[in-house]
């Protein structure tokens, strides 16, 4: 890792335009990384801007950002096509999917890249970069992230650091998924530095009726197989968001050592969440219909099939494991 924090130290002092990605639909973990390296950037006397989301639909981001917004944190989003990408370094976090990032025209667009990653090497790995850190073995981004703060030796303001512990409680859903002793560790850490537990709760506080309305999908769950099972939302469209909440609720019962989770999003996109106690590889699963991610959660998007051929498809999957 100190190999890869020299490396990308030394180009973030090569360049003067610097441009931050994170993965469409972005959550706390990406975006928010992206966010405080921005604040990194800054310390280091360094500009940069972030690609801004077309979709900021994760009610847990748009909280963060209003919070950041009230301490008066100017978060530098540009949409694509005011960006100069003139010798530029595009850093991208929480994705290695060239299908899967914000914006896909300004990959192609600059020639020097460097990933920073957590979840399994895709088929469509982001090609020809200066650099890269892909470790699975992390839990979050942020882990990264807030190792590099160390490495640097740089000092943020309090919020920053609770926007970090987000992103960790984001990836980890509570320390619950793909955690080690290094994400105690790095919440350690985070806490020491003045981040705000919570402030961090709050971001993720749900009204009643959500939670209700999610019990409601689990109570009519399908199973598999053994300790499998599967929450189907048929009766509405939905968020990737929602449908990955879905999933994450259902790990937490007993019996359960893989959940999954489908529903119908808007132009006929069928989303689907995977989680794991850790006994499956649910990356491997997904990859197998498109998708990816780590060991504990993963996903895929699918079209131009019905939700009862997505069921169809994943017990297939399952029959195969």
């Amino acid at each position: 890792m100190l190999e890869f924090f020299d490396k990308l130290t030394n180009a973030i002092k090569k360049y003067d335009n610097i441009i931050l990605m994170t993965h469409g639909t972005p959550d706390l973990d990406g975006m928010g990384s992206a966010i405080v390296f921005s604040e990194i950037l800054r310390k280091m006397n360094k500009k940069s801007v972030i690609v801004a989301p077309k979709n900021l639909i994760n009610k847990a981001l748009n909280k963060t950002i209003n919070y950041l917004n009230e301490k008066n944190v100017v978060i530098p989003f540009k949409y694509e096509k005011s960006i100069s990408t003139t010798d530029s370094l595009l850093i991208v976090f929480d994705v290695n999917n060239s299908d899967f990032v914000e914006d896909k025209t300004l990959l192609e667009k600059v020639d020097n890249k460097i990933v920073i990653d957590h979840h399994s090497k895709s088929i469509n790995k982001i090609s020809g970069n200066i650099g890269e850190y892909i470790d699975e073995d992390k839990s979050s981004v942020v882990e990264i992230n807030t190792e590099y703060l160390r490495y640097l030796n740089i000092k943020l303001d309090s919020e920053f650091y609770t926007v970090l512990l987000a992103g960790l409680f984001n990836d980890t859903y509570n320390f619950n998924f793909q955690t080690t002793s290094l994400t105690f560790n790095v919440a350690s850490y985070l806490l020491e530095n003045g981040a705000d537990l919570k402030q961090t709760h709050d971001f993720f506080r749900e009204p009643l009726e959500v939670m209700v309305d999610r019990y409601n999908y689990i109570s009519n769950n399908l199973k598999l197989k053994d300790n499998v099972y599967l929450c189907v939302i048929d009766d509405k469209t939905c968020s990737n968001i929602t449908v990955a909440k879905l999933a994450d609720e259902m790990l937490r019962f007993q019996n359960v050592d893989l959940s999954l989770a489908i529903g119908s999003g808007e132009n006929g996109k069928i989303f689907v969440s995977a989680r794991s106690n850790g006994n499956i590889d649910v990356s491997k699963l997904m990859q197998k219909i498109g998708g990816g991610g780590c060991k504990s959660l993963a996903a895929t998007v699918l079209e131009n099939v019905s939700i009862k051929e997505t069921i169809e498809l994943l017990k297939n999957v399952i029959r195969g494991e």
